[in-house]
């Protein structure tokens, strides 16, 4: 029986292709992990580069080696990004803080990625700075740690990245919006009577107070300073009924005029800055009629008439 011969373009057909499955599987193994893991990026396929080469840190090359460390940062974020996790135990924010920084440190990225990663770290800090934001917007009794922390990543992120960087505009800022949100809570009576409205009335005047420290010349915080202090004062002589003794009122009036007279300074503050603000002579009128000083609020009150006869 003759032997079949493969005809001489199909032989040389096999032959090519065998050829390049051998150079393709000799390419791949030659790849290192780093490589494949940039693959992978390309690709948009997060978690196996990170699976690939997250395993490869501890050692070398790659514990030097800084186009990994950004690579990895990288990653992270973008997992970061595609968790929706948020919090101070988000996980991938924290690694890829961590892995871009040391990839900054090591100092030998190329100015492009060198820029890349200041960008990514950009990103991941102000992300911290949006979600204490946001805790604030949402405030509830219990959550001032939380936004405190969050506040204080944003900042250190923000300053290894230029350690000249400003943020006392924003830490007035976020004291003056806690103290809003404090003040917001008292205003809605759920904590009535009960410790926790003590707990809130300290921390709003904490807050503004706070915020002046920084800003001292504000003039929202030191108008919502007065106004919370006030508005406190008027809401210990709403508890007086038949029920109330002769010695739990006097106790009461006491400590609503120090409240009053603790109100006066910062809404003359204000009023310094902003002397025909109509809320602000109102305030004033208010408060001294509070105090029984009806010549300096009748002042204010003529004061008011003339800035109404203007408009």
């Amino acid at each position: 029986m003759k032997t079949m011969r493969m005809p001489l373009f199909i032989r040389f057909t096999c032959a090519l292709a065998f050829g390049l499955i051998a150079l393709c599987m000799g390419d791949a193994a030659a790849q290192t992990p780093l490589e494949r893991a940039e693959s992978y990026v390309r690709a948009g396929d997060w978690d196996a580069a990170h699976a690939l080469l997250a395993p490869e840190m501890d050692q070398a090359p790659y514990a030097s080696n800084a186009r990994a460390w950004f690579v990895l940062g990288f990653v992270q974020k973008e997992q970061f990004k595609a968790s929706g996790a948020s919090g101070l135990d988000a996980e991938d924010r924290i690694r890829a803080v961590g892995s871009l920084q040391r990839a900054l440190a090591l100092g030998t990225l190329t100015v492009r990625d060198e820029q890349t990663a200041r960008d990514a770290l950009d990103y991941l800090g102000r992300s911290y700075f949006r979600e204490a934001i946001e805790r604030v917007e949402g405030f509830t009794l219990g959550a001032e740690p939380e936004i405190l922390e969050l506040m204080g990543r944003y900042e250190s992120v923000l300053r290894a990245l230029d350690p000249a960087y400003n943020v006392i505009e924003q830490r007035a800022d976020l004291h003056r919006y806690l103290g809003q949100a404090h003040a917001r809570l008292l205003e809605a009576a759920r904590y009535a009577g009960l410790p926790q409205e003590q707990v809130l009335f300290d921390g709003a005047i904490s807050h503004y107070e706070t915020s002046l420290n920084f800003a001292p010349a504000h003039y929202p915080t030191l108008y919502n300073l007065a106004i919370t202090l006030y508005n406190h004062g008027v809401r210990q002589l709403k508890r007086i009924n038949h029920e109330t003794s002769m010695f739990e009122l006097m106790e009461i009036q006491d400590v609503c005029v120090g409240l009053f007279e603790q109100a006066l300074v910062p809404m003359q503050q204000a009023h310094q800055q902003r002397p025909e603000r109509l809320e602000t002579l109102k305030g004033l009128m208010t408060v001294h009629y509070a105090l029984s000083q009806p010549e300096k609020s009748d002042v204010y009150k003529r004061q008011i008439e003339a800035v109404l006869q203007k408009k």
